[in-house]
């Protein structure tokens, strides 16, 4: 039983798995029951942009390729035209989903490669680059929040719904640790590591209880809740065997 425990504390309980799910629930819930909101209102399409943005970060958390932090790099910068509406929100929806399908491509055709595919001959630069590639594409998703409590709020923006103030006021932590997340060694990467799952958890479950009235939301309400069930058990799990082996 401790092997999965294992495999689950180790892969899994970390920034990324929250920025899948905030990306893969954040899409389905605009794709399908909201999808007549944006229709109604086009101003709703920045979302579409957005919730790729962090799809296509998380997929790369796990890929970890230089390709994929690149692709998600220019994914997470469409935070910015699709916020301000610089540009057509049909424009940003194409180009996000180009770039996750992208990334989806490469998980596949790297799988199982020793060395990363037009990754530099230079060893220094190479190292920088997947050191630093994606804690770029961490500072664009903040930008979500910047621009919102900066730009939007103060603009007068019809975005001044609870959920949203609380999701983007708690993003900004959740996103503080995600940089923190592989800069730091030891024990408190492992720390860093774990709260950043928990709050990056949380901050999807604050918004989703926020949003309980609505029926379409319990599903992933349930999904999150679910997770971080497991996780815990699989922490729990894995510090008891730990302690036994000790």
């Amino acid at each position: 039983m401790h092997r999965w425990a294992k495999t689950i504390v180790t892969k899994y309980v970390n920034v990324g798995t929250p920025l899948l799910l905030m990306g893969a629930q954040w899409l389905y819930l605009w794709v399908f029951p909201w999808y007549q909101a944006y229709v109604s209102d086009p101003h709703w399409g920045h979302n579409y942009a957005q919730s790729l943005a962090f799809l296509a970060v998380g997929l790369a958390y796990f890929n970890r390729r230089l390709i994929s932090d690149a692709l998600a790099f220019l994914a997470s910068i469409l935070i910015i035209p699709s916020a301000l509406e610089l540009l057509p929100h049909p424009v940003t929806t194409i180009a996000g989903a180009v770039l996750v399908g992208l990334i989806i491509m490469d998980m596949i055709f790297e799988r199982g490669r020793k060395e990363d595919l037009g990754q530099p001959s230079n060893r220094r630069l190479s190292f920088w680059l997947k050191g630093h590639v994606l804690r770029f594409a961490y500072v664009m998703l903040g930008h979500l929040a910047l621009i919102h409590f900066f730009v939007r709020l103060p603009g007068g923006t019809y975005e001044t719904d609870l959920v949203t103030i609380a999701y983007n006021g708690m993003s900004i932590p959740f996103l503080t640790l995600a940089l923190l997340d592989g800069s730091i060694r030891g024990l408190w990467a492992t720390l860093i590591a774990r709260v950043g799952f928990f709050w990056g958890l949380l901050t999807m479950a604050v918004a989703l209880i926020i949003l309980f009235h609505q029926p379409e939301t319990r599903v992933c309400l349930g999904i999150t809740l679910a997770v971080s069930a497991l996780a815990t058990v699989a922490l729990i799990v894995d510090r008891r065997s730990a302690t036994n082996t000790a």
